[in-house]
């Protein structure tokens, strides 16, 4: 009788827990700090090409800037697109989003008017002005073959400068 009544309670127990538990699930509880991830676990770093890997040709950056000169220009100033502007952006985003933007939403006055052509001689002036370096192969004009490059930029040399005049 006392074993009975030990495996009814215990029985019961396990019933409340369950459903305690699926309540918590249900109303988007949150789980007790002790079930979280470690914080001493490393962040993973995306793998993969960069724009740091040179992925667009002095060529083409320079077609690009005649384009720039020609049609952003009158709206943008080179400010706009490089240092930390650029970064705040498009660092750590592929390379597919920034050509897409420039070929979807520029020129501000006519949005999707620049050949695809055009719009990947832009990116690449874009990356020359923010100092990425150049390569063999010139960017293809199309987002879906730009989807493997990450948009890696080096830290602007102000932001560099202000940490180093800031004390702790």
């Amino acid at each position: 009788m006392r074993f009975r009544r030990w495996t009814i309670a215990a029985g019961v127990c396990m019933l409340a827990a369950l459903i305690q538990g699926a309540g918590a699930q249900t109303t988007g509880a949150k789980r007790p700090p002790s079930a979280a991830k470690p914080a001493t676990q490393p962040a993973t770093q995306p793998v993969g090409p960069t724009t740091q890997n040179g992925v667009y040709t002095a060529e083409q950056a320079g077609r690009g800037k005649d384009v720039y000169m020609g049609t952003c220009r009158a709206c943008h100033t080179p400010a706009s697109h490089t240092g930390a502007v650029f970064n705040k952006w498009w660092r750590g985003k592929k390379l597919s989003d920034l050509y897409s933007f420039v070929s979807t939403q520029m020129p501000k006055n006519d949005p999707g008017s620049l050949a695809a052509e055009d719009a990947a001689d832009v990116v690449a002036y874009l990356l020359k002005m923010n100092a990425m370096p150049v390569g063999k192969d010139e960017l293809f004009p199309d987002a879906d073959s730009l989807k493997k490059f990450r948009i890696e930029t080096k830290r602007s040399s102000s932001a560099t400068s202000t940490a180093k005049r800031t004390k702790p």
